[in-house]
């Protein structure tokens, strides 16, 4: 399934996309499965879609207009999992396929996109991402790869001037890291540049991101809380006081927080020495399923458990309806940054953790 966490959003007008954004896009949808209730649209870009409809003969219908072309998600009743793809405004059609699987006790809607035609974007990336799996599972050396990939990213991005890709595989290549900051700069030459700042300004959105609550405002103080790990102790958040604590709110069975995990995998061993920690709060409805997902992702650091997921004592408490969700608090517990990723939130860290070594 395509299904995956964070995109990166760069404003790039053109003629072409003038022109697309008269006509707007429309989607027509064809259900697989025994699926009949509503569907929903969510689209992440400089204008945020939020849409939905009721499938109706095993079709459903969404038009309207976007600033740029995005990514953007069709997702079930929930609880269910996501299909993400790239949306633009032309007509595009898509079958997809349905299904539901158990999580302990609970239903899971399953959805995943089988054909789709109709976006360009969507074929670019679709090719590239085919390329570069091949060429990161073959046998070539590293320097070798990084050519390969570099030259398929650089054709893609001059041989499409009308579309954006270039929004897309920065953030593909920050993720891999098989690219050098040189040359995402190359690519960055070929297409109209924006300021650092407005780029790190609007770069980050966090996949199905609500309101948060105010409780979880920067400079708050969070409030307390107290939830079992593994071994079923009870571990207070209290209890980290002294140190810069990132707390990371994820569920086994929704894969972007799964591939999420890989990357907190490797700030932990950066940092972990630094008066720093990490406390997982998964709101898994089954144990089962989060142990084996902490021993299957290797994760070493603090791991709580909300098991009434959405409707728990936690999740409530704070307002939570969306994940992956992070809050990095301070040595006092005073919320400093929140929703941060990448290397948005490893520039976080170092800043924290330096100017609290040196104090």
């Amino acid at each position: 399934m395509n299904k995956i966490l964070v995109l990166l959003f760069l404003c790039c007008g053109t003629l072409m996309h003038a022109q697309l954004i008269k006509n707007g896009y429309s989607i027509k949808g064809v259900v697989e499965g025994d699926y009949s209730d509503y569907i929903y649209l969510r689209a992440y870009g400089s204008d945020y879609i939020k849409d939905s409809c009721l499938v109706v003969d095993k079709k459903f219908n969404f038009s309207g207009k976007l600033a740029n072309a995005a990514q953007a998600s069709l997702t079930l009743k929930p609880t269910s999992t996501v299909a993400l793809f790239y949306l633009e405004n032309s007509p595009i059609e898509i079958t997809v396929a349905t299904s539901v699987f158990k999580n302990g006790n609970e239903d899971i809607n399953d959805i995943e996109i089988k054909k789709i035609s109709g976006s360009k974007t969507q074929e670019l990336m679709a090719e590239i991402d085919d390329y570069q799996k091949v060429i990161e599972k073959s046998s070539l050396s590293k320097e070798e790869k990084n050519k390969k990939i570099f030259k398929k990213y650089y054709e893609s991005v001059t041989g499409n001037p009308d579309y954006p890709i270039l929004d897309f595989l920065v953030v593909k290549s920050k993720k891999t890291g098989l690219l050098s900051v040189d040359q995402l700069k190359d690519l960055s030459a070929v297409v109209v540049k924006k300021k650092k700042k407005e780029i790190e300004k609007d770069s980050l959105i966090i996949r199905n991101n609500p309101k948060l609550s105010k409780k979880l405002a920067e400079g708050k103080q969070l409030e307390n809380f107290t939830l079992p790990n593994q071994f079923g102790k009870k571990i207070n958040i209290s209890d980290f006081k002294g140190k810069f604590v990132l707390i990371e709110f994820w569920a086994s069975w929704y894969k972007p927080t799964r591939v999420n995990n890989k990357e907190l995998v490797k700030i932990y061993e950066k940092c972990k020495s630094k008066n720093f920690e990490i406390v997982s709060i998964s709101i898994d409805t089954y144990d089962g399923n989060w142990k084996k997902a902490l021993e299957s992702d290797k994760l070493t650091w603090t791991n709580l458990i909300e098991t009434g997921g959405w409707e728990g004592k936690v999740t409530k408490q704070f307002e939570i309806k969306g994940i992956p969700l992070n809050i990095l608090i301070d040595k006092n517990g005073k919320i400093v940054a929140v929703n941060q990723r990448g290397d948005f939130l490893l520039e976080k860290l170092d800043y924290f953790l330096i100017v609290d070594s040196n104090k």
